[in-house]
């Protein structure tokens, strides 16, 4: 959870549907507030249908990593994480998301499905491909 919010993703759009239906305004949490559950917003009211709220099914050599642990986090653990499973020429966190990108298509591939609903540090990872390759211009 971050600043008052979370995002839960779901395999199907009917479990979502479900969740959305059974936790709305429900009392959670110590203080009992009320829950507000409700499909996400995209930047200029994108609609949830939208081609881009669904993975990236076309395989990349750049993977998108979410649900690791912002805080505690450094791109050396995401390196550890990933390097077993083929060359990284690049790993970047961003906010609470990273980018790693691979020196093949084919070792993404491998670290993908080796790596998806993995943990890393005590956190189950959400590991897809990325839109585009990273383009890695050095430090920022």
């Amino acid at each position: 959870m971050y600043a008052g919010f979370a995002f839960v993703y779901f395999e199907e759009e009917r479990d979502a549907e479900d969740a959305i239906r059974g936790l709305d305004n429900i009392p959670f949490g110590y203080d009992r507030r009320r829950l507000s559950v409700e499909w996400a917003k995209g930047k200029r009211g994108r609609h949830r249908d939208d081609s881009r709220s669904v993975p990236n099914q076309r395989p990349t050599k750049t993977l998108f990593v979410i649900n690791f642990d912002p805080i505690r986090t450094r791109e050396r653990d995401v390196l550890r994480h990933f390097e077993p499973y083929g060359k990284v020429l690049h790993a970047r966190i961003r906010r609470n998301f990273a980018f790693v990108q691979f020196a093949t298509q084919e070792e993404a591939t491998k670290a993908l499905e080796a790596t998806q609903r993995s943990k890393l540090l005590d956190r189950v990872v959400s590991v897809e491909y990325a839109f585009r390759d990273d383009r890695y211009d050095g430090p920022r």
